[in-house]
């Protein structure tokens, strides 16, 4: 079974606990009435308290309290963050550094890390609990905080992959942060923006919970759905500063824009193709059926394609975003199918969901609903398809290809190629303008 970047980022690297996000939906499943809070497990946080908008969401919010605890000053400012549309999780920031220190809430491959990936538990609760919520948008968690949990937010921004924590606001930040916490750098493989959220800042002298929460409120969102232009989607512009006549869309895998995806666009661009990169986390959040999803991709075309001028587009897909594309393709109209000179799969599996589930961040098998892309795959051009995967991927369907007219390039490594995504950016490269008669 393919293990999708989620799963990779929050359970084999030690960041969350699977027990911990099954008792999490179970409790949030079962749980009390909008408005009010409730207690459930919350990993390597201890219990913490969760508090539900009445209305739409808009927003959803990991709120560290101070050094000395969770207060009932705390849960006004959780209330009234959730009266304004924000999903809140509340976390006791004493209980938190004291169960780092003591390996609370670890798996066995943590008892003796030596630092800590302290973002993969805010996010890892923010995707269980917006999946329960049932909302039909993802996300990102905004954290904030007073006095040691401003300082606490501030770091776990810093320490996150881009498009993974939307923001943090800080209230009286303190200097210095509790030892125990041990915070990680930030992986040097992957491509990141110095500080990839907003930040805002307040000191008020007496960790004044009404500016935290004034601060927070404009950046929840309000969504809205124009049918008119692609300004809906979920897209990262990355349009080529020399531009060559070749775009490429590259949709990514389940855990969202973020680090395999991000450095092979940004590479790509660097090598002068202009690239829309498509966020399947944010995208897929919600059902999308195929014809959906390919009307959707035709709109990326015909938009950016005459706005860029791009003669030859790839269609490049890793891991959830690889499994939907076949599908997407087939369906689209055949000028625009015309336009496309390769499709590149990065850990293709045998059978594509069209929603974010939580099975997939788990690394379980796909759902009921899922639907076999053999079939589909044969009706693409064979001669347009390369097929990558890692030498250790267990569940890739790239290896039964090999006799099919596809390209199958196996590299080292599983899931996520042994980490050296330039050289996956040259396959794709080298291959886009061979199909696309572009020389060097």
């Amino acid at each position: 079974m393919i293990l999708h970047s989620f799963f990779r980022l929050a359970v084999v690297a030690g960041l969350v606990s699977c027990s911990t996000l099954a008792a999490a939906a179970a409790t949030t499943a079962a749980s009390s009435p909008a408005n009010a809070a409730t207690t459930i497990p919350g990993g390597r946080y201890g219990n913490v308290t969760v508090t539900r908008p009445s209305g739409p969401l808009r927003g959803f919010v990991v709120l560290f309290s101070q050094s000395s605890g969770w207060s009932a000053a705390d849960q006004q400012s959780a209330d009234a963050l959730a009266k304004a549309g924000a999903l809140t999780v509340g976390v006791d920031t004493a209980r938190y550094a004291a169960n780092l220190a003591a390996n609370v809430g670890a798996e066995p491959a943590q008892k003796n890390e030596t630092c800590h990936q302290l973002v993969g538990d805010a996010e890892a609760l923010s995707h269980q609990l917006e999946r329960q919520s049932q909302s039909s948008h993802y996300f990102a968690p905004i954290v904030a905080g007073t006095g040691q949990g401003a300082t606490l937010a501030l770091q776990v921004l810093e320490q996150a992959p881009s498009n993974t924590i939307a923001g943090a606001v800080m209230v009286d930040a303190e200097r210095t942060l509790d030892a125990r916490f041990k915070p990680c750098p930030p992986d040097p493989t992957i491509i990141r923006d110095k500080i990839p959220g907003f930040v805002e800042k307040a000191s008020t002298g007496n960790a004044d919970r009404a500016r935290l929460v004034a601060l927070v409120t404009p950046h929840l969102q309000t969504v809205a759905t124009h049918d008119e232009d692609v300004s809906d989607l979920p897209l990262i512009e990355l349009p080529a500063a020399h531009p060559n006549g070749l775009m490429a869309i590259v949709i990514s895998g389940d855990g969202g824009w973020r680090d395999l995806d991000k450095t092979i666009a940004q590479a790509l661009q660097k090598d002068g193709v202009s690239v829309i990169g498509w966020d399947s986390l944010r995208y897929f959040w919600s059902e999308k059926p195929p014809a959906q999803t390919s009307r959707d991709l035709a709109r990326v075309m015909q938009t950016y394609g005459a706005r860029w001028h791009a003669e030859h587009i790839a269609l490049i897909g890793y891991s959830f975003g690889a499994d939907v594309m076949p599908f997407a393709y087939n369906r689209l109209p055949e000028a625009l199918r015309a336009k496309v000179s390769l499709i590149s799969l990065l850990g293709f599996a045998p059978e594509a969901d069209f929603q974010i589930r939580v099975g997939g961040w788990l690394g379980m098998p796909a759902s009921d609903k899922a639907l076999k892309v053999r079939p589909e795959l044969a009706r693409v051009p064979p001669g347009i398809v390369q097929c990558i995967y890692g030498q250790e991927e267990e569940g890739s369907l790239c290896p039964a290809l090999t006799k099919t007219g596809i390209e199958v390039i196996r590299t080292s490594g599983d899931h996520h190629f042994g980490g050296d995504y330039n050289a996956l950016e040259r396959r794709i490269l080298s291959a886009f303008k061979k199909q696309s008669g572009v020389r060097d």
